[in-house]
């Protein structure tokens, strides 16, 4: 019997957010707490090896029967680098993990990671460097990023920013978060989830889609360009790949996504 395909209406494809989490957001701003000192990152090592990294594998390749294509790509970068992926499934969260071990890997995240009682210092322990929605957490925000990869952990950035399960498509965005590999003048992974028709035993054990994570090869900052012109050179060069794979290869849609066309409101200051 055929699965019966939900629908998903949006307007806005870099804003429209549909996690389905509806937490209430603290505020992250210069008063959010970075830096901790050595005790406080040995626990949080044996915490994200000792624990949380084989309940990743786990969870990624068991439950949920994930498997990664180029991923000796990471192998081709000797020290740390940055890792762009789009953003469509909570297991998303996981995948850096994995894609960097044994090197340890920080992902950027937006203040509701960081909003759910009980669990946010975890968060914090586990890698997520919390992107601050005040102005004036910024500068304790990108010496945060600045210290996780000079201690030599590839940095993880989902530039969609938010959730659309199962989207097959690459959505817009912007060349800003690509200043980080700029100013380090480190490499660019980039890597994307792409869903085709269940078969074999993601078929038998009932799963939505068969999930592959195809990586690209290592993509350089253009030293000859401006700085930039070195963002949107980078930018472009993921959008290219991520656009390529899920053309060729994220072929089976488990929601259905239809764009409404703009409210009134927004039809008139247009």
């Amino acid at each position: 019997m055929a699965r019966e395909k939900k629908t998903i209406y949006y307007r806005d494809p870099v804003h429209d957010d549909f996690a389905g989490t509806h937490i209430e957001t603290n505020v992250i701003d210069g008063n959010y707490r970075y830096a901790h000192g050595p005790l406080w990152r040995f626990g949080a090592n044996l915490l994200y090896y000792g624990i949380a990294l084989p309940l990743v594998w786990l969870l990624h390749r068991v439950v949920a029967g994930i498997r990664f294509v180029n991923r000796k790509a990471r192998k081709k970068v000797q020290g740390p680098c940055f890792l762009y992926g789009n953003h469509t499934a909570i297991f998303d969260a996981y995948t850096p993990a994995l894609l960097s071990r044994p090197r340890r890997a920080a992902i950027l995240a937006g203040a509701d990671a960081f909003s759910i009682k009980g669990i946010r210092m975890l968060v914090q322990m586990l890698g997520a460097i919390a992107i601050p929605n005040r102005v004036s957490g910024m500068k304790h925000f990108m010496d945060a990023v600045s210290e996780s990869f000079d201690r030599g952990h590839d940095i993880a950035i989902f530039p969609e920013a938010h959730i659309w399960p199962y989207y097959t498509g690459v959505r817009p965005f912007s060349a800003t978060s690509f200043s980080y590999p700029v100013k380090k003048n480190a490499p660019v992974i980039a890597f994307f989830a792409a869903y085709s028709e269940p078969r074999g035993w993601d078929k038998l054990l009932h799963r939505k889609a068969t999930t592959r994570i195809y990586l690209s090869d290592p993509i350089y900052p253009d030293p000859t360009l401006s700085y930039k012109e070195a963002q949107q050179k980078l930018r472009d060069a993921v959008y290219a790949f991520m656009e390529q794979t899920a053309k060729e290869h994220s072929t089976y849609a488990v929601i259905d996504y239809v764009q409404l066309p703009p409210e009134k409101d927004e039809q008139q200051s247009a």
